[in-house]
């Protein structure tokens, strides 16, 4: 994975344009899947972790 979430982000959309092209022989697409699939979760961890942190400052602001 890239180091940058954008990045990642970005081949996600693009592989996810390939599969929905429905063009990709069937094993790699399956590859595709799979790295979707990673990158899916990464981002989601990615979010959860910015939530989180937003989260953290909003109880500071809010005990100041």
């Amino acid at each position: 994975m890239d180091n940058t979430f954008e990045k990642n982000f970005a081949r996600l959309e693009e592989i996810a344009e390939k599969l929905e092209s429905g063009e990709v022989p069937l094993e790699e697409a399956l590859k595709l899947f799979n790295e979707g699939s990673a990158l899916a979760a990464y981002l989601q961890g990615e979010i959860k972790g910015a939530e989180q942190k937003l989260e953290i400052l909003r109880k500071g602001q809010a005990n100041a």
